[in-house]
């Protein structure tokens, strides 16, 4: 049986990210259907929550990517 690290790196680190994509896209629809009905005081830190877990799914890809395909 031939293995490559590289190839099972990568669809590890593609399929976790893929996770969190969804897990993200989840939040943000419920985030969104919240928001349509207002948005309170309590409801700012959920909105800012949602918004930080995006942004950080966003800035491991891009740390992810060089990694991947950059360094040798």
């Amino acid at each position: 049986m031939l293995t490559n690290d590289f190839y099972m790196y990568y669809f590890v680190l593609t399929g976790l990210h893929f996770v969190h994509l969804i897990i993200g896209m989840v939040v943000l629809a419920v985030l969104l259907g919240k928001a349509r009905s207002g948005i309170t005081r309590e409801y700012q830190r959920y909105l800012e929550s949602g918004a930080s877990y995006w942004h950080m799914v966003d800035l491991l890809w891009i740390m992810l990517f060089p990694l991947l395909y950059l360094v040798r």
